[in-house]
């Protein structure tokens, strides 16, 4: 590829380095997306309070189903340009991020029609206390409207990392997490536009990133710019996108809707409890983050190694992802068992005990766990990387499944919070199984699965 960047073409050379090479950057990138939430929820439990945070947090579970099915959109055509980088294809790597610009827009305009006028009955299904309702449906309403500038930056960041760059992703996600900072400074510290000036300042500044991304691309690649055949509607590619891309999204949607189901659950515990979540689940999902990004790797390299044809890379692959999770997710753990106190504490100088021992009982269960959580997505991900989107779904149902019996048992039969947070670590297991057995079919013959 012509180009300023280094690519990493990953069907040559040592799986366990080369995907922790990959990884690095990407979980720089996806670290730094973290930031945006914890920036979020930091900069408004610090300035605005508990109340505050707790219309943040309820409102997390929702943007994230949005968000999921946003990236299973944009995992969908990565899959699809890291096979063609495979090939060295880039007339059709062109071709392919062309198109999905057309089904991008097409979900961020369904996105805000739908969800803006929904936004208050969403949250009042929910069972969200009056508290923390209005300033709820103001940030959840501000975020279904700036659905497209997601949209375009997951898009272009599988773009970089489909043919190998996960660095410019980096880059680009450092332009909106500068920017998400300062702006959230701005408008919810100096200008005191509250909790909508939190989603506005998210809001702008993956806008800034969106633009950044754009002249990136084309700085650094002069092979991949879009010219007007480019854009030539294709609807068999379309189509081809949409079969890879909505499984995925499905995939992705349904586990995060087992979120707001749970969400729902923790809100019958009170606005305490609601806080103490709020807390967990993002340093939780910062601990996890790790585990989850190898498993993004693991599905371009299997990619790469599919269109090449080099099906025995592909495992070793596999063994050397389960390798990186063990060593990672140790040392999140004891990170969290010593600080996961104290970094409860950073968000709310106040917070009594009941809102401190929730948080870090969360993060006991959910969390240090972390190795049952990166073995899922290995194994879910890689049959994602080899075009086997519907049974890595099939393994996220049934995660899902999982984690709702487990939760509603806890909060409606039980009314044990701590049952409620084994519904994490079950979750894991339950949705580990079925891709590990359908994979080791895959790999034991995998010229005749792809042939189905």
């Amino acid at each position: 590829m012509k180009g300023k960047a280094k690519n990493l073409d990953m069907t040559v050379g040592d799986p366990l380095k080369l995907l922790t090479l990959f990884t690095i950057p990407a979980l720089a990138s996806n670290l730094l997306n973290q930031i945006y939430t914890l920036t979020d929820s930091l900069i408004v439990g610090r300035y605005l309070g508990q109340t505050s945070l707790a219309a943040v947090g309820v409102c997390m579970p929702v943007i994230l189903m949005v968000a999921s099915m946003i990236i299973g959109l944009n995992i969908g055509v990565g899959i699809l340009m890291s096979q063609s980088f495979g090939r060295h294809d880039f007339g059709q790597m062109r071709h392919t991020l062309a198109n999905s610009v057309y089904l991008g827009l097409v979900l961020g305009v369904i996105v805000a029609l739908i969800g803006i006028p929904l936004a208050r009955p969403i949250l009042r299904l929910m069972g969200t206390p009056e508290g923390p309702l209005n300033e709820a449906v103001s940030y959840i309403r501000i975020s279904f409207a700036a659905t497209v500038f997601p949209i375009y930056y997951f898009m272009f960041s599988n773009a970089f990392r489909g043919i190998g760059d996960g660095y410019t992703a980096l880059y680009c996600l450092i332009v909106s997490v500068v920017g998400n900072i300062l702006l959230d400074i701005v408008f919810v510290v100096k200008l005191g536009l509250g909790v909508a000036g939190s989603a506005y300042a998210t809001a702008l500044a993956q806008g800034m990133s969106v633009v950044f991304a754009i002249i990136m691309l084309y700085a650094k690649y002069p092979d991949m710019r879009m010219g007007k055949t480019d854009f030539k509607p294709d609807m068999p590619l379309i189509s081809k996108i949409t079969r890879l891309a909505v499984p995925i999204a499905i995939q992705s949607g349904f586990n995060n809707l087992g979120n707001v189901v749970v969400q729902s659950c923790i809100n019958g515990f009170g606005e305490s409890i609601m806080a103490a979540y709020t807390v967990g689940s993002r340093l939780g999902a910062f601990s996890l983050l790790p585990m989850e990004t190898v498993g993004g790797s693991l599905s371009v390299y299997a990619g790469q190694n599919l269109g090449a044809k080099k099906y025995d890379r592909i495992d070793k692959g596999v063994k050397a992802s389960l390798v990186i999770n063990v060593v990672v997710s140790a040392v999140m753990a004891v990170i969290l068992l010593i600080f996961g106190k104290r970094l409860t504490v950073a968000f709310l100088p106040e917070a009594s005990d009941v809102i401190i021992g929730a948080s870090y009982r969360y993060l006991l269960f959910a969390a240090v766990p972390g190795i049952l959580y990166g073995v899922m997505f290995v194994y879910q991900y890689v049959l994602r990387g080899v075009g086997h989107t519907k049974e890595s779904m099939a393994g996220s149902f049934i995660q899902l499944g999982g984690k709702l019996v487990v939760a509603l048992l806890g909060a409606y039969v039980l009314h044990s919070l701590d049952i409620v947070w084994i519904a994490w670590p079950v979750s894991y297991i339950a949705g580990t199984v079925w891709p590990y057995i359908h994979y080791k079919k895959y790999i034991a013959a995998p010229e005749a699965m792809e042939r189905n």
